[in-house]
């Protein structure tokens, strides 16, 4: 058993497909093919089955991805460790969309960076979609966390390839509504539109309304009708004006209980908003902070999977 073939597994679990796996590690097809072949025939496990749709891990493949991934880090973690000497600082940065659950994401990787001794210099950046493209593929950023509509992907993948990056999904959502637990809509399971279009909107200030509105909540939304809003930039300012404004709530995605608990929030499920969306890493396979990367990808992932089920995806 070597580590390419273990790396090939995750390729392969990631992407759905061996071709894909191929063209993101830069081989040829033939050789993952036969490499996850002889990795299954040691081991005498069938990792994948194969379908019409691609590949997909089964019930004892996942129990050797979860594996795989977690050799796969360790050793980066133990290379970084020794080539850069142990009282060495780690730099990095992270550029996102605007999500809480990114940030606590983050913030407990960053927990396991410090609890192994390491010295770190994080740069965070919360911004939007096109500039966290361009702040990976300008070097200017380690690792990226887009937004797009799912129906958009393929028009994100072509942007990535043509940069040299390559993305991994993350999670896929609709948007709900958080608003303060008192407010006047909040009793209810599934907030009618039209009821909800008189309250205030709290929106992100450096978004493009109709855009947003368009493209992550329904694609008729009447551009026309402005209502109540409140534009801001911090999210500090965002939570104390849901708190304050009676009638204020805002579109978001997933967010980590905790921080509900501790803003005096709850979110709520608007039919209306039918766009799927997608968040996807991104980053350039050729980074010398591969190491890095894959550890946080892998923070990423867990916490998605660990704290985002199924109430949230349909």
């Amino acid at each position: 058993m070597k580590l390419q073939q273990l790396e090939y597994v995750v390729a392969i679990a990631r992407e759905g497909s061996i071709t894909g796996a191929a063209k993101k590690l830069y081989q040829s097809q033939p050789n993952v093919s036969t490499a996850l072949k002889e990795l299954e025939a040691e081991t005498g496990v069938q990792i994948f089955w194969r379908t019409g749709s691609g590949m997909v891990l089964t019930p004892e493949g996942e129990e050797f991805f979860g594996k795989a991934r977690k050799i796969i880090s360790d050793f980066h973690d133990l290379a970084d460790s020794y080539s850069k000497g142990k009282g060495s600082s780690i730099s990095f940065r992270v550029s996102a969309t605007h999500s809480s659950y990114i940030t606590a994401a983050v913030g407990l990787w960053i927990n396991q960076l410090s609890s192994s001794g390491k010295n770190y210099n994080m740069h965070f950046i919360e911004t939007n979609t096109s500039r966290v493209i361009e702040d990976i593929s300008s070097g200017r950023s380690d690792i990226g966390v887009i937004r797009t509509a799912v129906g958009q992907g393929e028009l994100y993948e072509e942007k990535l390839q043509a940069r040299g990056l390559v993305r991994e999904i993350l999670t896929e959502f609709p948007m709900r509504v958080m608003m303060r637990k008192d407010h006047p809509l909040s009793e209810l399971d599934d907030i009618p539109f039209e009821m909800l279009r008189e309250c205030t909107e709290v929106i992100h200030g450096d978004e493009d309304l109709d855009l947003f509105r368009k493209t992550y909540i329904n694609p008729d939304y009447d551009t026309e009708y402005t209502g109540k809003a409140v534009f801001v930039y911090d999210r500090g300012s965002k939570i104390s004006m849901l708190n304050t404004i009676n009638d204020a709530y805002m579109w978001v995605s997933p967010m980590p209980e905790s921080d509900l608990l501790h803003s005096n929030m709850v979110i709520k499920k608007c039919s209306y908003a039918c766009v799927r969306i997608c968040d996807m890493i991104v980053y350039s396979p050729a980074s010398k902070l591969i190491g890095l990367i894959n550890s946080c990808i892998s923070s990423l992932m867990d916490y998605s999977a660990e704290n985002f089920g199924d109430n949230w995806k349909n």
